[in-house]
Formats: structure tokens, sequence, C-alpha cells
């Protein structure tokens, strides 16, 4: 039942919580010296994989590997097995999202969709995926910075001055022309 003090207010916690989002971060890669490109060609596909010499650790590779593994290989039946560890679940998921930020509710609902018919549930809940975004360094995964609040502008001080003498009350005739 709605009461008036409840009327407007979510029914649940969950609706009020509200999930960072995060991205694969080359800055991190190189914060803990692992090679970007290197770890995120190793998730592509069998076939693109057999189709490479060598993995090149070139930047410009490296979002040619992200629009590979989006566009086709995350498509791939084994990309993403249910027997995958969470950590590198989360990671596959956002390479199939093209990197773009996603927070723990899109990931959970990828995995949750993905995973709902295997014989060995697991739990996938925005609550875990959050827990584990933060803990994946090794993945170079990276919460995506809060963006500042614009800033109030405070009025200039000789507009407030002149606010204010148009707010005091004038002043009685009498207190005007009782000198002259």
């Amino acid at each position: 039942m709605v009461t008036p003090s409840t009327a407007g207010q979510p029914e649940n916690e969950e609706e009020q919580i509200s999930y960072a989002q995060y991205v694969i971060d080359p800055e991190a890669a190189t914060a803990i010296q692992r090679s970007l490109p290197v770890l995120i060609a190793g998730r592509r596909c069998y076939m693109d994989q057999q189709a490479d010499d060598e993995i090149s650790t070139d930047d410009k590779d490296l979002k040619q590997y992200i629009k590979r593994i989006a566009d086709h290989c995350s498509k791939e039946q084994d990309y993403l097995l249910p027997d995958t560890p969470l950590k590198e679940a989360i990671f596959r998921v956002m390479l199939s999202g093209g990197n773009r930020p996603l927070n723990a509710e899109d990931i959970s609902g990828v995995l949750t969709s993905k995973w709902a018919m295997t014989p060995f549930p697991r739990n996938t809940s925005p609550e875990v995926i959050q827990r584990l975004l933060p803990a994946s360094t090794n993945y170079c995964i990276s919460r995506v910075p809060d963006p500042e609040p614009e800033p109030v502008p405070e009025p200039p001080a000789a507009e407030t001055s002149s606010a204010m003498v148009d707010a005091m009350p004038e002043s009685s005739p009498s207190e005007d022309g009782a000198g002259e």
C-alpha cells in the first residue's frame, strides 16, 4: 500500500542502487606493465587467431581486435562458455560490447541471458559483478570517473547589492523631507 509518506519512493532498495561504469583502460595496462593488445588478441575466436602469424602490440591494432571481437568472435558459440571464470566473463562481455562503458547491471544482464539454461547455475547478480569489477585490475578494467557536477554560478556582488537595495523598504516622507 502506498501512503503519502512513501509516495514517489522506490518500493525496494534495488531501484535506488546506481552502479558505476567501467571500461578496459589502456592506461591501466601501462601502469601494471601488461600488453593490452596481446591480452585482447587472445580472446579472439579460434579462426581469427589461426589467421594471424603474430600478434601486434600497436594501439591501432588494439582497436581492430576489439572491433573484430565485437562484430564476429563474440557471436561464436564458444566465446562465453558457462564454465568461464566470472572475471574472465566480465572481460569478454566488455570486449563484446566494443569496450563501451558498462555497469554491473549491464554485464549481469548479458551473463544471465547467456547462462540462463546451464546445468550449473551461477550467481551473476549485479551485486556480485559490482564486487568483482574493482578487483579486476589484471584485466585492465577501470572505473569511468563520475562527471563533475555543474558549478552553480553565484550572482556578481554588484547585482546582489542592487537587489538588496530594491528589497529594502523605502524611507518615509517625514524622514526625507524633515531636514529641508
